[in-house]
């Protein structure tokens, strides 16, 4: 191996840099390296060219802005509407927690263009915060070594073998990620790069990074050829590079190795189990852990079709090495998320999702994974809240970088009613992956289900803001407009997320839409769709509850309520906490199915 230099001495150097990484101002923290925007510490997911809107505005703080000049430093010489800086600077101010009457960051010069008034302090030491009076809490830290590892180029790849580089990448994230001092970008964050040639730079950006690792891999005869560069966002210098040269023809055997050395150039103080980690593979097979990889890409769509490819290729992965922990978890995770979404009944998604995480935890009783695969099951299928719940701590206690630990746990806390636990979750997972729509628009659910609908309503619309058509946005965007009455708004929505993703959900929602709105004849017909629908697939019991709920059928609703209890149905989970039947709250039928399902009692909203 030949290797530029150190790249911990070059991570020291850059912490000791005294050219400005950050901008303060109110309780706001402007990150510059990691692209990154902190309220009082916490992640503001913002668009990548709002961020630059905002960059723009305090590296000229104080000075008039003319709407061309703000156009050229955000756009360059790309040609776009006016109304694109509009929309930038009304997502801002909306950040920003200004109001018509109240402009202390950005004020409007009529006729000319816009000056940002707020006072603002350079910071060259990340590590500091000093705004923390400001915020009224202790200082934020925001480690340099947050890094994002992108799957890695084949330059000759055979057919076939294009996701190598993505098992290269996924080997390398699983290892960094059980060292606490650096935060790692998840592989679902990142495998949207496969093959994609990009300004790494951008992509670190895209990422929320300070540092993007990526690698080249080139067969010659008997050996394989692998480049390695990290390379910094912020400038697009390389801060370390490295060359290996193995003897190997198959690119599955080298992958420990550049992980491995990788972690030596950090140079980190390892706990025993960070060591022990960092030295566990789950199977030896590449072209097992290949499709593993592809299997845990598609598992990330969420779609259903994309779920069934996740069962697939996790299927085709065990076939090769049935001691593959790792591939079992891709196995419990698929067919629990078509339990959990819908598309498959519960009696045929969840026991095999429980025997694959029992077999991974089995394999491997240190795998973090595993145990949160298990606490999914446990929650939505087998209703054993303790139980469940244990295993959600075990798997973040065993692995705190999978934000997927942190998000589904979040869903199990808001079902309990203990929404400020819920956001606190939520939050951590953002930390790991910032760049998730599906984190952005989860952080709006504690303020739903708490039946705070119009701070809900906003949260959902800052997603769709970076992603106008996210069908998680739109979907729970309608439900909070439901519930204020605005039903046009809503089946507006709703309309919009039915040709592509959650079909029956949304249906049934806008069909309570149309029976409390006095549309009886149009709510009537979707529950003959529904029912027609559940001919030929799943269709679960729970939402034709709703449905019945918003006719006022009220015996009709219990009914299917007590179906789906026997059918162990996957939304009796929101039982609890789900406004489309609080109107059925009082009837002692309702109140029976709570106490059987051990639910808590309902503490007073927030």
């Amino acid at each position: 191996m030949a290797a530029t230099q150190s790249l911990s001495k070059v991570l020291k150097v850059l912490m000791e840099d005294k050219n400005p990484t950050a901008y303060e101002f109110g309780p706001f923290r402007l990150l510059t390296t990691e692209r990154l925007l902190l309220r009082a510490g916490e992640p503001v997911p913002l668009a990548p060219k709002v961020f630059e809107t905002l960059w723009a505005f305090v590296q000229n703080r104080g000075r008039l802005l003319t709407k061309d000049e703000l156009m050229n430093l955000i756009w360059g010489d790309t040609v776009v509407e006016e109304g694109n800086l509009t929309q930038n600077i009304f997502v801002l101010r909306k950040v920003l927690g200004e109001t018509p009457q109240d402009h202390k960051y950005l004020v409007t010069i009529p006729l000319q263009g816009y000056r940002f008034v707020a006072p603002v302090r350079e910071v060259s030491d990340p590590g500091s915060f000093s705004n923390a009076d400001d915020v009224g809490g202790p200082a934020t830290t925001v480690p340099i070594s947050t890094i994002a590892v992108l799957p890695f180029t084949l330059l000759n790849a055979p057919k076939g073998e294009d996701f190598g580089g993505a098992g290269i990448a996924d080997t390398i994230i699983t290892k960094l990620s059980s060292v606490k001092q650096i935060t790692v970008r998840p592989t679902t964050a990142v495998l949207r790069y496969v093959d994609a040639k990009q300004d790494l730079p951008a992509v670190g950006r895209e990422l929320s990074v300070g540092a993007v690792l990526d690698g080249t891999i080139q067969h010659t005869s008997d050996r394989v050829r692998v480049n390695v560069q990290l390379v910094a966002v912020a400038n697009g210098k390389t801060l370390w590079a490295a060359k290996y040269d193995d003897q190997h023809s198959d690119i599955f055997s080298i992958q420990d190795s550049i992980a491995e050395q990788v972690t030596q150039a950090l140079e980190l103080e390892l706990s025993s189990a960070g060591s022990q980690q960092l030295s566990t593979s789950h199977t030896e097979d590449s072209d097992a852990y290949q499709l593993y990889v592809k299997g845990r890409y598609f598992w990330d769509t969420r779609t259903e079709q994309g779920l069934l490819k996740g069962v697939e290729y996790a299927q085709q992965a065990i076939a090769r090495d049935e001691n593959n922990a790792m591939a079992y978890v891709g196995l419990a995770d698929s067919y629990a998320l078509l339990g959990e979404y819908l598309y498959v009944h519960p009696e045929e998604a969840f026991p095999k999702a429980m025997a694959a995480a029992r077999r991974a935890r089995q394999l491997d009783e240190r795998l973090g994974e595993a145990y949160a695969s298990l606490a999914e099951v446990g929650f939505f299928y087998e209703w054993d809240w303790q139980r469940a719940e244990q295993n959600y701590k075990l798997a973040i206690e065993l692995k705190p970088g999978y934000a997927s630990a942190h998000h589904w746990y979040a869903w199990f806390l808001m079902t309990r009613g203990r929404f400020d636990e819920a956001t606190e979750k939520i939050k951590q997972a953002q930390t790991i992956d910032p760049g998730s729509l599906t984190l952005n628009t989860v952080l709006g659910l504690p303020l739903y289900y708490n039946r705070q609908y119009e701070r809900a309503i906003e949260h959902f619309r800052t997603t769709l803001e970076m992603e106008p058509e996210f069908p998680q946005a739109l979907y729970y965007l309608g439900a909070a407009l439901i519930q204020l009455g605005s039903y046009d708004e809503a089946e507006a929505a709703f309309k919009k997320v039915i040709p592509h993703e959650y079909a029956q959900q949304a249906s049934a929602l806008l069909g309570y839409s149309y029976g409390v709105s006095g549309q009886r004849d149009k709510a009537a017909e979707i529950l003959r769709e529904l029912q027609a629908l559940a001919k030929g697939r799943y269709v679960t019991p729970y939402l034709q509850a709703i449905v019945h709920t918003g006719l006022g059928e009220t015996d009709q609703a219990i009914a299917q309520l007590e179906r789906g209890f026997q059918e162990r149905a996957a939304w009796m989970v929101f039982l609890n906490t789900d406004p489309f039947l609080e109107q059925l709250r009082e009837d002692p039928r309702f109140s029976d199915l709570l106490q059987r399902l051990h639910f808590p009692p309902r503490e007073p909203r927030s």
